[in-house]
């Protein structure tokens, strides 16, 4: 007895009988030899003998009597292979060979090109995908960046734990300019500034994936001091911050100069006047 099906993507499942009907290239029997209407013989077709799912869809497809849907099905009616196979884990890539080729080929579209000749098309392109497959995992050209950006990006970029200011701000200074002598790195954070003044999604991918988790880091991290009487309790954690980084996006920006250990040493010796007071740096440069 011939079963009605329902194609789901790479995937085919049995539904309910259709009586008196033969699929398309079924022998004919001889008029003298027909089958009767309960005749299995000639209503049973054994769907097990075709290999392959390609094989069936043919057949089935142009078959008058078959109705083949397109649509997905309902999750409850899909089988739990398939379903295994086609859900992957919240969060979780497709593909993870997919999304680390589209990863390496924006990497590289930015090397040779730079932020102005950067495009979703340039990407797919290089990766060897559609726009689909990239768009599937990134809704925007930010959103790639964003993920570009964050790649070995350390979760806790300040410890809000640390015993001394002065040296955890130090610390994670200098560990920010060494890791802008990184050119791919440096034009990723470029690139990704210059979209976010295009475009608002991105710019807020910027704000509460990158800038944002920091800042607060950085505002616990003052607060801590503050209560430990390391800082006076009359400073602008805030400005303090602006002080700090503002400078470094700003050499990012302009490329007017280096960006490097010895500018980054000049500038925490700013902030430490401003933080710690004159009478307060000498005494702890005494100390050393």
């Amino acid at each position: 007895m011939i079963e009605r099906v329902r194609v789901h993507r790479g995937g085919i499942v049995l539904r309910r009988p259709l009586e008196g009907h033969r699929l398309r290239g079924q022998a004919k029997k001889d008029d003298g030899q027909a089958g009767k209407p309960g005749d299995s013989s000639m209503q049973q077709h054994d769907l097990n003998s075709i290999n392959g799912t390609h094989r069936i869809y043919n057949l089935l497809r142009y078959d008058p009597y078959v109705k083949c849907q397109n649509r997905l099905m309902k999750q409850k009616d899909i089988p739990n292979d398939i379903a295994a196979a086609e859900s992957p884990g919240r969060g979780r890539p497709r593909n993870q060979q997919t999304h680390d080729a589209i990863l390496d080929a924006a990497r590289e579209v930015l090397r040779l090109h730079g932020y102005a000749g950067f495009s979703m098309e340039q990407v797919a392109a290089l990766a060897a995908v559609s726009k689909t497959s990239i768009y599937r995992r990134w809704s925007s050209k930010g959103a790639l960046l964003i993920e570009l950006y964050m790649e070995g990006l350390p979760d806790e970029a300040i410890s809000e734990s640390a015993k001394s200011l002065k040296a955890e701000l130090r610390r994670y200074l200098l560990a920010t300019v060494e890791r802008l002598q990184d050119r791919e790195w440096r034009t990723i954070l470029s690139s990704l500034v210059a979209e976010s003044q295009y475009d608002e999604s991105t710019a807020a991918l910027l704000r509460d994936k990158v800038v944002m988790p920091r800042r607060e880091s950085g505002l616990r991290l003052l607060r801590n001091a503050q209560a430990r009487g390391e800082i006076e309790a009359d400073i602008d954690h805030e400005v303090i911050l602006d002080m700090l980084f503002g400078p470094i996006w700003y050499r990012l920006l302009f490329v007017h100069a280096r960006i490097d250990a010895d500018f980054a040493e000049r500038l925490l010796a700013q902030v430490n006047l401003v933080l710690f007071g004159k009478e307060r740096v000498g005494k702890t440069a005494k100390k050393r």
